[in-house]
């Protein structure tokens, strides 16, 4: 009976492999003749992501092999232009690019992809107000997703342009459409940093903190010059601290040991925003923020999308939720940074009366912390909003206690 049943599970394993293949007879009845299902959309597709494989691996002759081949199976396939345009830019051909993304809205105006793929390489060309209006089309169309990633992107160009009041109001749009990202939130705290904001940097540095459990060399050292800013060098100790020695060989690290971290990534940005307000006093220029709008072309509808998103950041962001709390709230509702509770130790995560959180290391796990320090491993669990099969990673921030009602020192 078991072996019929092994049976069974082979031969419909095999019908599921082979379901995309059937056997027909022509004129010989004896000769069989394979046909391929596949859709010609289904067969491009693979060679686009072929051809992006081998783009990647930096093998262009490969990657343009398989992009031509995509494009005679599905011409008026989206995805197709969409990856020439990726291919084109990768190897330095910016009219090429162009003219691909073009013919792309030509067959498909509203695709959310393609309009926020193109205004991100446009801003690459330093072409600003153009690559605003490709991406805020992106973002204005019903059915995209990605509505803060993009905003995120809309930033980083600003940035790029020196336009700050600009790049701080599409971060903050960011945020709003997604309260927990990290990477929008550790923007923000770069910007209030340049320009010479602390407070509010450090209002944001605490979300950061809270939306992550994972510490940088570069977030530790922006919230190192950030308490300096503010004169608290006590807090700002513990993360020089912290940084050297979870991160000893990055370069934030020796620069520290070097030079004390006299000037990161963002002293730069802060000096191009005194020169911007320099310029602007000058030139008395009004700013104008475009807000999106529906595009109002509608083609064919292609179901499949290439599997290429450009973003400016590093990261994408995550899920949204609700609107910015006021400053005066979030000071109230934000926990108190990480930093700020650790004392000076041999190792970071040394057990202290007054440490309230664990730095995960190598060979740690949910059981072994709460074997340690002796807590329930459910109280570690409903702390962090874990559950057991979470794998913890090395530099991983395990709360102690409940955080909020972890007490001010």
């Amino acid at each position: 009976m078991d072996k019929y049943i092994k049976f069974l599970v082979s031969l419909s394993v095999m019908i599921v492999i082979t379901g995309c293949v059937t056997q027909n007879y022509e004129n010989d009845k004896n000769t069989p003749v394979i046909e391929n299902e596949s859709t010609n959309n289904e067969i491009a597709m693979t060679r686009i992501s072929l051809g992006l494989g081998y783009l990647k691996m930096g093998n262009t002759t490969q990657a343009k092999l398989n992009l031509e081949k995509a494009k005679r199976f599905a011409p008026k396939l989206v995805q197709v232009h969409t990856a020439f345009a990726h291919y084109f830019d990768s190897v330095g051909e910016p009219e090429q690019a162009i003219a691909s993304y073009e013919t792309a809205l030509s067959i498909k105006s509203d695709d959310a992809d393609t309009l926020n793929n193109y205004g991100v390489f446009l801003c690459k060309q330093e072409r600003y107000q153009d690559a605003e209006k490709q991406i805020l089309k992106a973002i204005a169309q019903p059915s995209y997703i990605l509505v803060s990633q993009s905003y995120e992107n809309l930033a980083l160009c600003q940035l790029k342009a020196k336009q700050f009041n600009k790049a701080e109001l599409y971060f903050d749009k960011a945020i709003l459409h997604s309260p927990s990202s990290a990477s929008s939130l550790l923007h923000m705290v770069r910007l209030q940093y340049a320009k010479s904001d602390y407070e509010k940097a450090l209002i944001y540095l605490k979300r950061y903190e809270k939306a992550t459990r994972r510490f940088s060399p570069n977030a530790l050292a922006l919230a190192f010059k950030i308490y300096e800013k503010k004169r608290d060098r006590k807090t700002a100790k513990n993360y020089a601290s912290m940084l050297v020695k979870m991160f000893p060989n990055s370069y934030e690290a020796k620069q520290y040991l070097l030079s004390g971290l006299s000037e990161i990534e963002a002293d730069q940005l802060a000096k191009e925003y005194q020169a911007s307000i320099q310029g602007e006093n000058k030139s008395k220029k009004r700013v104008i923020v475009l807000s999106p709008s529906k595009a109002t072309e509608k083609t064919s509808i292609v179901e499949t999308s290439i599997p290429v998103q450009n973003n400016l950041a590093d990261k994408p962001s995550e899920l949204s939720k609700n609107d910015l709390l006021p400053a005066e709230k979030v000071i109230k509702e934000v926990e108190k940074p990480v930093a700020e509770k650790v004392a000076e130790t041999e190792t970071p995560n040394q057990q202290m009366v007054s440490l309230p959180v664990h730095l995960v290391v190598k060979g740690d796990s949910l059981y072994s912390i709460s074997k340690k320090y002796n807590i329930h491993m459910k109280a570690i669990v409903r702390w962090n909003k874990l559950n057991r099969k979470n794998v913890l990673k090395i530099g991983d921030v395990i709360y102690l206690a409940n955080p909020k009602k972890i007490a001010k020192p």
